[in-house]
């Protein structure tokens, strides 16, 4: 299989071996094994002569966050095409079964970061239930997402988010908890898979001390509440000084809070929410909660102040501590929060389709019937539909055309299930990634609505290409995706504002972008822009070029044999 799978190790058990065996059985192709400085690597070499794995090795112990960041290094560089990595641990507590779970639940889930998470039932190790608790707890607070299993090692990481983890400068067990972070504040979704509890000779092989390691993990939790004490130090000793200079809270408070920021800003961003978004739009946003929470103390010190004629320092420290959390809420989910990364929840958007929805399908359907009419699709064609998981195009297609086979390709098994329930037998389902597709020219008619813009430009470009590695030559290709007309972005704006947009990912796309890549591979028929939905959308029908352009010798070459997959009979 394509997944990559990643195991950091160090003095490993023999069901190291076994496991690794086990997923060279189950088809596992790419298997990297980091050995952490073990002091007995014998059991280590062993799997280097076995097909498939790579063997990578520290001359010392650098701790599991830099194992894990060395193979990932090694997988980035070497298999470039994977859609993510599955990491699991060494010790056996991951059955093969759950890896070859976790990797299928990536590849259907390619923006995701999938956690393996163990129940914890029955007989567990007190220091692995009680740290998991604790840490939910604390994750809970600082992530803002309630997680079964916080410390699990089985994770599906995407490729986007494993380059981002090479970053982070811990490098033990806390580098986990960082991950969980680090996938909040860049908009990468966490799911989690019910995997086994499964703990050999009560958990004795595990390298992890509950002490030390544990102090580290919650040190990593604790970060924000340290940046705000020394934030509040530094910001009431200078509010001090300037009161007893000049007696004045306003000016002392602004005095205060200047100083305090400089450091409180660069604190928060890089040590306690791992934020790479860019200053001109998380910046803006904290000084405006800056000034709106200076102005809530001041107005608050002044009237308790003269209520109560208590200290002004003291009052500071009271009414600041009483606002904590809310600064803290704020900077986690508004400020350092990268919500345009965010992966667009499916499953959530098929379960509640909006109302609305009904009535731009309806118009959407008619106008692909037109286009097609006019490109000449005739009855009897073969459909492929891109994205198309739960088709909201299948059922008027089909009483208009009468496929001889329509398939769908998607990622997302929920959709397709519903699509399955009510479509005929002539429907074919496909769980594949349209950017992972094999070149299978046989489609009269290959499109897509609402799918390329859902990916960075390369990505684009990839999942445009693989429209036409569907089609015959001479087959119809047609491309539906939003544009950013004036209407669009003043609708999307609406819509964000009062929090009913479902598709932070959404990328709308000039023409040119998709015209381009389409006049590569074939002669454009029609573009045009659907205005009658307020959220505009553009659509690109292109003919796929029945052969290439001549080659040196003079013979025409078809399309395919680029990839070397001549057209069916």
């Amino acid at each position: 299989m394509l997944t990559p799978i990643l195991i950091p190790a160090y003095e490993a058990d023999p069901e190291l071996q076994e496991t690794v065996t086990a997923l060279r059985r189950m088809g596992f192709t790419r298997i990297v094994v980091v050995d952490d400085g073990s002091r007995l690597p014998k059991s280590l070499l062993l799997l280097n002569q076995l097909d498939g794995v790579h063997l990578l090795k520290h001359a010392v112990n650098l701790g599991k966050g830099a194992a894990l960041k060395t193979g990932l290094n090694h997988i980035l560089l070497t298999w470039p095409d994977a859609s993510g990595v599955v990491t699991a641990d060494a010790d056996g507590q991951h059955s093969p079964e759950d890896i070859a779970a976790v990797a299928a639940k990536l590849r259907s889930n390619p923006g995701n970061l999938i956690l393996g998470s163990r129940q914890f039932r029955g007989k567990v190790p007190w220091r692995s239930k009680v740290g998991n608790r604790i840490s939910a707890t604390l994750v809970k607070l600082l992530v803002g997402t309630r997680l079964t299993d916080t410390q699990t090692g089985l994770r599906g990481i995407p490729l986007a988010l494993a380059g981002q983890l090479l970053k982070l400068p811990s490098n033990g067990y806390e580098f986990e908890l960082d991950m969980l972070l680090a996938a909040k504040h860049r908009g990468v979704p966490t799911l989690e898979l019910p995997i086994r509890t499964i703990y050999l000779n009560s958990n004795s092989s595990s390298h992890f001390d509950p002490l030390w390691d544990s102090m580290r993990i919650y040190l990593v939790l604790m970060r924000f509440t340290l940046a705000s004490v020394f934030t509040a130090v530094i910001d009431n000793a200078v509010f001090a000084v300037a009161y007893n200079g000049s007696h004045n809270i306003l000016l002392s408070q602004l005095i205060g809070r200047s100083v305090a920021v400089l450091f409180n800003y660069a604190a928060a961003r890089k040590a306690v929410f791992l934020s790479r978004g860019p200053h001109k739009d998380t910046l803006p946003k904290y000084l405006l909660l800056v000034t709106a929470n200076a102005a809530i103390s001041y107005v608050l010190i002044t009237l308790i102040h003269d209520r109560f004629q208590a200290g002004v320092v003291a009052i500071k420290v009271a009414v600041e501590a009483a606002l904590f959390l809310a600064s803290f809420l704020i900077q986690r989910d508004l400020i350092f929060s990268r919500k345009q990364g965010e992966a667009t929840d499916w499953t959530s958007y098929y379960e509640s389709v909006p109302p609305t929805a009904k009535l731009t399908r309806k118009y959407s359907g008619g106008a692909l019937v037109r286009m097609m009419r006019s490109a000449g699709v005739s009855q009897g064609a073969h459909f492929v539909e891109i994205g198309g998981a739960n088709s909201c195009f299948y059922d008027r297609l089909a009483e208009e055309f009468r496929p001889s086979c329509y398939e769908v390709i998607d990622t997302n098994r929920h959709g397709l299930d519903l699509l399955g329930r009510r479509a005929s037998a002539k429907v074919e389902l496909r769980q594949e990634s349209v950017l992972e597709l094999s070149v299978d020219p046989r489609a009269d008619v290959v499109f897509s609505a609402g799918l390329v813009e859902h990916f960075d430009r390369e990505g684009t470009r990839r999942a445009i290409e693989a429209h036409f590695d569907q089609a015959r030559p001479g087959g119809t290709v047609i491309i539906t995706f939003p544009t950013p007309t004036l209407l669009y972005r003043i609708t999307r704006k609406l819509l964000e504002v009062f929090g009913l947009w479902k598709f932070p990912d959404e990328r709308a796309l000039l023409q040119e972008e998709v015209r381009q890549v389409a006049l590569g591979r074939g002669e454009v028929l029609e573009e045009r822009i659907l205005w009658p939905l307020i959220l505009t959308q553009g659509v690109v029908v292109v003919r796929k070029r029945p052969v290439e352009r001549l080659d040196g010798e003079g013979s025409s070459v078809p399309v395919a044999a680029r990839t070397g997959v001549l057209p069916r009979p």
